[in-house]
């Protein structure tokens, strides 16, 4: 028992501190987070396995002492015969054949014997017991530290991500609010003679959305008739945008539709056809704005897109395709 506690002990100690996790944290802080949730994980079977010991030594020490008591009220009633009797050993064994004699002398030291290993054995389980109390206190410490670490890991990844998307979406309104300014000045140095882009490019995507089978696509590399791959490839991590944008002009100049199966880039040309996957789900969607305006992502999806493949900020390949 003695020697599994220890060893329990100098794998707690053993362990890194959270200070020192912090330090050594990785980049990204979803993996920092996934190592932290580890660490907990770790720190919770240890725990559960401190306090098993703790019960276990508690019912041993439970069963000492009454080893203990039963020892100590065989050594009161031979104590309780010596003075009424003037010694340990019964009448009836001074007056019967000499073996009786032995058997109660022998009786009498297997008694003492046990009273002293009993309080021996009750003394051991009590340090033990005790060193379990202790490995139990630090290795609940350490797990209250590491929850707290994750708590703070949670709320700053929360905080990061909120600012990253209030710096995309301030971009990108910023950029919308460039364009706006530069077709009004068009429309002044015309006249006001342009034709009405937006309607005119609104009504174009629908056309060539409802040429081909935009969304959803079966399993598999299989493409629509009328499809061909084109050999280039994009991969990285993919985000999206909606709410704020819905219903507002993009870069193509059609209004933008979150429930619509779109895409900005920052590079492809518009009006590319891209086939994106994430796992096994693989949906068609239109290359229509500009985006995204953080600098590891490469594509920012539609919110029904988005939500089709299960992206956050999510690693996804996307395959141009263009008609055969």
């Amino acid at each position: 028992m003695r020697r599994a506690l220890a060893a329990l002990g100098v794998a707690l100690l053993a362990l890194p501190t959270a200070g020192h996790d912090a330090v050594a944290a990785a980049q990204d802080p979803r993996e920092e987070r996934a190592r932290v949730l580890l660490r907990v994980a770790e720190l919770t079977d240890r725990t559960e396995d401190a306090e098993a010991a703790v019960v276990a030594a508690f019912a041993r020490q439970q069963a000492a002492e009454r080893e203990l008591r039963q020892a100590q009220e065989a050594l009161r009633e031979r104590a309780v015969n010596a003075y009424l009797y003037g010694s340990a050993v019964p009448r009836a064994a001074r007056e019967g054949p000499a073996i009786y004699l032995e058997v109660a002398i022998q009786k009498g030291r297997q008694v003492l014997g046990a009273a002293r290993t009993a309080r021996a054995a009750a003394e051991d389980v009590q340090d033990d017991a005790e060193e379990a109390r202790r490995h139990l206190r630090a290795s609940g410490a350490e797990l209250a530290a590491v929850r707290e670490q994750l708590d703070r890991e949670v709320a700053d990844d929360d905080a990061r991500r909120a600012a990253e998307q209030r710096a995309a979406d301030e971009a990108r309104r910023a950029a919308n609010a460039r364009r706006a300014a530069e077709q009004a000045r068009a429309r002044a140095a015309g006249g006001g003679g342009l034709l009405p882009r937006h309607r005119a490019a609104t009504a174009k995507q629908i056309e060539l959305m409802a040429r081909y089978p935009f969304g959803p696509l079966p399993a598999g590399d299989a493409l629509p008739a009328g499809l061909r791959y084109t050999g280039a490839v994009v991969s990285g991590k993919a985000s999206w945008y909606g709410p704020g944008f819905h219903g507002r002009a993009t870069a193509s100049g059609a209004i933008y539709d979150q429930e619509g199966w779109t895409t900005a880039s920052r590079d492809l040309p518009l009006g590319t056809l891209l086939v994106v996957r994430r796992g096994d789900k693989r949906v068609l969607l239109l290359v229509n704005d500009r985006g995204p305006y953080v600098y590891d992502r490469v594509l920012d999806l539609s919110a029904a897109a988005a939500r089709y493949l299960g992206v956050g900020v999510t690693p996804v390949e996307a395959r141009v395709v263009t008609p055969s």
